[in-house]
């Protein structure tokens, strides 16, 4: 740390004193946060990938299980319509809210899951 007093006796008055302490401080803080910041954009900006970690024994179980391999439960035209409707915004209309919240609220399941 450098100490750079306003006069070769130092600060005249305490608050002077504070006042020239506190701007150091501040200043050695943006100093200290310009890297870290651009660090942390940088790493945000990065495009992520989710993983996920799976335990041998959890393999293991998997496989001893004949676990099949997932499959999609919508035909490829309907999975088609249906992400043409997401990008359209069609499922953001108040009124297809309203009718799928209704529809979720009368399936009989709803309120029983655990």
């Amino acid at each position: 740390m450098n100490i750079k007093p306003s006069s070769p006796q130092g600060p005249h008055n305490p608050a002077e004193a504070a006042a020239a302490d506190a701007a150091r401080t501040a200043a050695a803080r943006k100093a200290e946060a310009g890297p870290q910041k651009q660090a942390v954009d940088a790493e945000r900006n990065q495009a992520k990938a989710d993983s996920a970690d799976v335990s041998a024994e959890a393999k293991a179980l998997a496989s001893q299980q004949g676990v099949r391999q997932a499959q999609p439960s919508l035909e490829p035209d309907r999975l088609r319509e249906v992400s043409a409707r997401v990008e359209s915004g069609y499922y953001d209309q108040p009124e297809v809210i309203d009718q799928v919240a209704r529809r979720v609220a009368q399936d009989p399941d709803f309120l029983n899951r655990t």
